[in-house]
C-alpha cells in the first residue's frame, strides 16, 4: 500500500533497471528514447522515470500525446504517474502534440500556430523553474525530434524520455536511443505470434530478445474460433465476409469466455483474483466511432449482439470518444482493484485495435480482417496491433475458406 492505494509489485529484468540508472548525457540535458517491440516494459520505465522526477522535487511533469493512437497510452502514463506519487492534478499535465505539425513537400517539419503555442508552453515552464521534464509514450518520432531541435536551439535544461514500437530516429538523436527488447507483459505462446507480424519480419520493429531466465509456463495457448466465410459447405448459421459483421462468433466467443470462467463469481477464492468482463478486449480494424451507423459493414453491432445475447455486458469504444479512452486508460485491472469493484461497470470492451494501443487485458479477442489472405496478409497488423494487448490469453477468430 503507498498514500492509501493498493499497489502491484513489478519484476525487472536487469536491461530495465540499466536504462533507469544510467546517468544522463550532461546536466542540462537528460534524453531517452525507448525502442522495442510490444510488451518490453518501455511504459512502465516512463512511469518510474515520472516517479523519480516527482520525487526529487521538480513542479510538473508533462506528458505528450504525439499523435491520434496515442492518447489512451499517454492518459495511462499521466495517471499512473499522477495517482502513484500521490500529488496534485497539476503535477502532472498532459499536452495534446497530435496533429499540430507536418513535414512540407521539402521535408521540412512545420508547426501550426497551436503546435507553436503548445512549444512555447514548454519553454516557458523550462525559464520560470530552470527546466522542463516530458514523457512521451508511443511517440511519433517527428514530433519528438522537432521539441527536441526546439529546446536544445533555446538553451534550456530539460528532461525528454520517449517510447515507441515504430521509431524512425533521426541521426542527431541515435545517441539518446535504448532498446527494450525482453518480453514482460505476454506469455511466450503470444509472443510467438506476434513474432509472426509483417513489421517485425521486415525489421520495423526491433525483435525480441529472451530473458536471462525462462518463463515459468509456456501460457494457455492461442484458442481459435472459425467464422465461415465463403466455405462451400454447410456456414452453420455464420453470416458477413468478416468476423464483426457475425453474431453467430459473438454467441461462441460467449460461450468461450464462459469456458474460461470470465464474469463468474465464483471463479477464485473468497472471490479474490478473478476473471471479470472489464478484463477482456475485443479488438480489429472495424469501426467504433460514434458516428458509424450500426448497419455500417465495419459496425461490429452484429458481434455486440451476439455476445449480449449470451450473457455477455459489452462497451464500445470510440476512437473519437476521447472521455471514453480516458476512462479506459485509467481503470484499473489488479486483482484487488477488481475485486473491489466487482459487479459495477462490468463489460467487455469492444474497439478498434489503435484505439487502445498502449494498454493491456488478460483477455484479448481479435477479431480477423477477412481479406483474402492470397492478396493481403489477413492478420499483418492484428498480431502487433491486437494480440499483443494480452497478458495471457488470446481468442482469434478467424476465416474459415476451405
Amino acid at each position: 500500500m503507498e498514500h492509501g492505494r493498493p499497489m502491484t509489485c513489478i519484476a525487472l529484468f536487469p536491461q530495465q533497471f540499466q536504462v533507469l540508472e544510467e546517468p544522463p548525457d550532461d546536466y542540462d540535458v537528460d534524453v531517452r528514447i525507448l525502442w522495442g517491440p510490444t510488451g518490453t516494459s518501455k511504459s512502465i520505465v516512463l512511469i518510474i522515470k515520472g516517479l523519480f522526477l516527482l520525487r526529487k522535487g521538480c513542479a510538473t511533469v508533462f506528458v505528450l500525446q504525439t499523435s491520434h493512437d496515442g492518447a489512451a497510452a499517454a492518459y495511462l502514463v499521466r495517471h499512473q504517474v499522477r495517482e502513484t506519487a500521490g500529488q496534485g492534478v497539476g503535477s502532472v499535465q498532459l499536452v495534446n502534440m497530435a496533429g499540430v505539425g507536418k513535414r512540407d513537400i521539402f521535408g521540412q517539419y512545420q508547426w501550426t500556430e497551436e503546435g507553436k503555442n503548445k512549444l512555447q508552453k514548454l519553454w516557458q515552464h523550462a525559464q520560470t523553474h530552470g527546466r522542463v521534464h516530458i514523457l512521451a509514450d508511443e511517440a511519433e518520432c517527428d514530433v519528438i525530434a522537432e521539441i527536441y531541435r526546439a529546446l536544445k536551439q533555446r538553451h534550456v535544461r530539460f528532461t525528454l524520455w520517449a517510447a515507441g514500437v515504430k521509431l524512425d530516429v533521426p541521426a542527431d538523436m541515435k545517441r539518446h536511443v535504448r532498446y527494450l527488447t525482453q518480453p514482460l507483459r505476454s506469455p511466450p505462446a503470444v509472443v510467438r505470434e506476434v513474432e509472426q507480424a509483417d513489421d517485425m519480419k521486415r525489421g520495423t520493429v526491433p525483435a525480441y530478445t529472451r530473458p536471462p531466465v525462462s518463463a515459468p509456463c509456456d501460457g494457455p495457448p492461442v484458442l481459435t474460433v472459425g467464422h465461415y466465410n465463403g466455405y462451400p459447405g454447410d456456414r452453420q448459421g455464420h453470416e458477413g465476409d468478416r468476423p464483426w459483421q457475425c453474431a453467430r462468433c459473438g454467441e461462441l466467443v460467449a460461450d468461450m469466455l464462459r469456458d474460461l470462467r470470465v464474469g463468474c463469481q465464483d471463479n477464485a477464492p473468497h472471490g479474490q483474483g478473478g476473471l471479470t468482463f472489464s478484463d477482456v478486449f475485443v479488438l480489429g480494424i472495424m469501426k467504433c466511432d460514434t458516428d458509424t451507423p450500426d448497419d455500417d459493414i465495419w459496425s461490429p453491432a452484429p458481434f455486440i449482439r451476439g455476445l449480449e445475447s449470451r450473457g455477455v455486458p459489452t462497451r464500445k469504444v470510440a476512437h473519437n470518444d476521447t472521455e471514453a479512452v480516458r476512462q479506459l486508460a485509467e481503470m484499473t485491472s489488479g486483482p484487488t482493484q477488481r475485486a473491489a469493484g466487482r459487479g459495477r461497470d462490468e463489460a467487455v470492451t469492444v474497439a478498434n485495435q489503435n484505439t487502445v494501443w498502449g494498454l493491456e487485458r488478460p483477455v484479448v479477442v481479435y477479431l480477423e480482417t477477412g481479406y483474402d489472405e492470397a492478396s493481403v496478409n489477413a492478420d499483418a497488423t492484428g498480431r502487433l496491433r491486437s494480440m499483443s494487448r494480452s497478458t495471457a490469453q488470446v481468442i482469434w477468430v478467424k476465416n474459415v475458406r476451405t
